[in-house]
């Protein structure tokens, strides 16, 4: 049996920063079956070719170079566009390969993928290790029948596609290998080490990422986790009615004697032992650890920190993650623990500073004074607060954005926020659905207004074809896409996002003084608390002094 794993071409604009820990760890587990693997990372070898994407003659002569029996291909949304790209050549040179999707970028709507990428013949709904080791042994056994493989969308000839029972998500992730270091493209990875994070990551010379944790347990409304949580799976197997997909995620539960969670980890004994094999065999100085929301666990961090330290990695192997201000707000303490067995960053997914676009919009079950709170932590543990914030979320106005640069301005921080990006997967894509695909066709929006009627096919066909376009856009989170705003359009984002940045509010106030005269709509109505930056205010209550005096 020989098996190829292929990792595509993401954010050209940037250096390959991080393993395909998906294509690693797959590949441990053909080795562990006795079968010939390799791994194909675009990513990493653009660099040879400019950093742009890998010429197509390259990829091909790769494909033709083997008789596979299995090519599989993944990643997260953003490699959406890339895969469309790569799977009719990979269809060409390995026609009759059995031809596997995977990962963040198909699990959320695997018959949507089906329909736009017509060489796929199945697709494994996240979290892959066990669902494809019984798809590699049925394969090997001779057999492409796959009913009873658990966690698949296949693609047959009768009904276009077809779902096998839900997979329970793995309970013990102890049992989960080590990706197959030995067939990555470390030293590539190696020459891109440096990072600006911290002083540690910026110096390093042979910095590896490693990811342990798999789902959160915030309920982030702009957030997914690739299929590895309980509330992805409510959403993938009810196609965003999470209470229909709770049904049949029930069901699994009691097939498998499990409960499915939102967030699960490893033994901390798991993580450092990972570590110890990476400095053992590449001589690794600074890992990130990619794990989605590493403080919320207090425990298992305390843990694996007491470990780090006793194993004495803290002297030698320096690392950073990210984690969550509720968290560091309750327990500050952790962030000295962490502190000192070595860790000299955490980035915080700060969002907002408004309380009512933070309860409202984003759900994470933090306020301003978490915020506040973990940045003074942070800045008394002498680490520099990394924060990351968003504007064009559903609901905020004005007001919650001056919240926001009020907060920046504060604390001294220059930040530059993201645009709301809503992800196929997350709450507020199937929240939103029909709205952002209008964004892509006018017929779909002037049909939802009544302007026209069009029978159910041709509506569906639009719709496909809209949401192919909003995928394909869906490349890197700093650039534009549809918006979820209520309130803001495209452009007026990305003038509010450059004066924030900025701080300066002197322009947003007079932009949403110009709006409101313009308009009358409430959302460009600032409350008098920002009088004091507001320099229209100012100049007419200036004015009305004089005339009155």
């Amino acid at each position: 049996m020989k098996v190829l794993f292929v990792v595509p071409e993401i954010r050209l604009d940037s250096s390959p920063n991080h393993f395909p820990f998906w294509a690693g760890i797959l590949a441990a587990i053909v080795e562990q079956k006795g079968g010939e693997v390799g791994i194909l990372d675009l990513n990493a070898l653009r660099v040879k070719y400019g950093g742009n994407q890998v010429p197509s003659k390259i990829i091909a002569d790769e494909i033709s170079s083997e008789k596979w029996d299995i090519i599989g291909i993944g990643g997260l949304t953003t490699t959406y566009a890339r895969i469309k790209q790569l799977a009719p050549l990979i269809r060409k040179f390995a026609p009759d390969s059995l031809f596997v999707g995977g990962g963040g970028w198909s699990s959320y709507n695997p018959t949507e993928i089906l329909e736009l990428i017509h060489e796929l013949d199945v697709i494994v709904i996240g979290e892959g290790e066990e669902t494809f080791g019984e798809l590699y042994d049925q394969v090997k056994n001779g057999s492409r029948d796959f009913e009873n493989v658990n966690g698949l969308c296949i693609r047959n000839s009768i009904s276009k596609y077809e779902f096998t029972s839900p997979r329970a998500l793995i309970s013990d992730l102890n049992t989960i290998p080590f990706p197959a270091y030995d067939l990555m493209e470390t030293e590539i990875y190696f020459r891109f080490s440096s990072i600006p994070l911290s002083a540690d990551s910026f110096n390093s010379k042979r910095r590896v990422s490693t990811v342990w944790e798999r789902g959160c347990p915030r309920g982030c409304t702009f957030c997914s986790h690739n299929g590895m949580s309980r509330i992805d799976l409510q959403n993938i197997y009810g196609e965003g009615d999470r209470k229909q997909g709770e049904k049949l995620v029930r069901i699994s539960d009691k097939e498998n004697d499990t409960f499915q969670l939102p967030a699960r980890w490893p033994s901390p004994e798991y993580a450092v032992n990972n570590v110890k094999l990476l400095k053992e065999k590449f001589d690794i100085d600074f890992v990130s650890i990619l794990d989605e929301n590493m403080t919320s666990n207090l425990k298992w961090t305390k843990e694996f920190c007491d470990l780090y330290v006793k194993e004495g990695l803290n002297e030698t192997v320096k690392w950073g993650t990210l984690g969550d201000a509720p968290s560091v707000a309750v327990k500050p303490e952790i962030i000295t623990i962490m502190r000192d067995s070595g860790c000299s960053y955490i980035s915080f997914g700060f969002e907002s500073a408004s309380d009512k676009v933070l309860n409202q919009d984003i759900q994470k079950g933090q306020l301003r004074t978490h915020l506040q709170k973990t940045v003074e932590t942070l800045k008394a543990a002498k680490m520099t607060p990394i924060t990351t914030f968003m504007i064009g979320n559903m609901h905020e106005n004005i007001n919650d954005l001056m919240e926001t640069v009020d907060f920046w301005i504060e604390n001294g921080a220059e930040i530059d926020p993201f645009i709301c990006t809503p992800y196929v997967g997350s709450p507020i894509f199937y929240d939103n659905k029909d709205y952002l695909l209008q964004q892509y066709d006018t017929k779909l929006k002037l049909v939802a207004e009544g302007h026209a009627k069009v029978d159910d096919k041709t509506l569906q066909k639009w719709k496909l074809s809209a949401l192919d376009k909003f995928m394909t856009e869906c490349g890197d989170a700093t650039k534009y896409t549809a918006t979820v705003s209520q309130y803001f359009t495209i452009p007026e984002l990305f003038a509010l996002k450059e004066f924030m940045y900025k701080h300066d509010t002197t322009r947003m106030l007079q932009m949403a003084h110009q709006k409101f005269d313009e308009t009358g709509l409430e959302q460009w109505k600032h409350d008098d608390k920002w009088n004091k930056y507001c320099e229209v205010c100012k100049a007419k209550e200036e004015l009305s002094l004089k005339i009155s005096s």
